[in-house]
């Protein structure tokens, strides 16, 4: 069926290309500085894409900040705890609607000890429907909404952050 496995860095490339004609959309925030900046966190080894297959065709990934490079913003939903922050998660088009991305998530939060972490944590926009199903049905809990308009230029311009608690 699915496999889900870390990716590696000779495949790197392919994925910002699936990025971003699989994740551009009006409710998703992807800047080509933000985001070749997240492909340079994998490469230093402080953040990590787990990507999903099927028959070894790239349906989705999603990339995971390790504890050591938690952004400032989320250091207060991480309440003193070691925290992984998930960035990105997108999945084909053809693909949607397949619980592959709830399936990403859940497959994090499963590793999430072995790099030290006691929470994760991510963010979407809070009226991103599709988003909130997929990050209910992996267990993550709205932690708080605020208005967030350098990040978000539809809708009520608004940011939901959720955690998940390892412990």
């Amino acid at each position: 069926m699915f496999d889900y496995r870390l990716a590696t860095t000779d495949r790197l490339d392919e994925l910002r290309g699936f990025l971003f004609e699989h994740g551009t959309n009006p409710w998703n925030y992807l800047p080509v500085d933000g985001v070749d900046n997240e492909f340079k966190l994998i490469r230093a080894l402080k953040a990590s894409a787990l990507a999903a297959h099927c028959d070894q065709q790239l349906i989705g990934f999603a990339i995971f900040y390790h504890p050591d490079a938690l952004p400032d913003p989320f250091l207060k939903y991480a309440n003193d705890r070691h925290a992984i922050y998930i960035a990105e998660a997108v999945v084909h088009r053809e693909f949607n609607g397949r619980g592959i991305g709830s399936e990403l998530l859940k497959q994090i939060i499963a590793i999430a000890p072995s790099y030290g972490a006691q929470t994760v944590l991510l963010d979407r926009h809070a009226e991103n429907a599709a988003s909130a199903g997929m990050m209910r049905k992996a267990g993550f809990k709205a932690l708080a909404t605020f208005v967030d308009r350098p990040r978000r230029n539809h809708g009520n311009c608004s940011t939901t952050v959720l955690g998940y608690d390892l412990i």
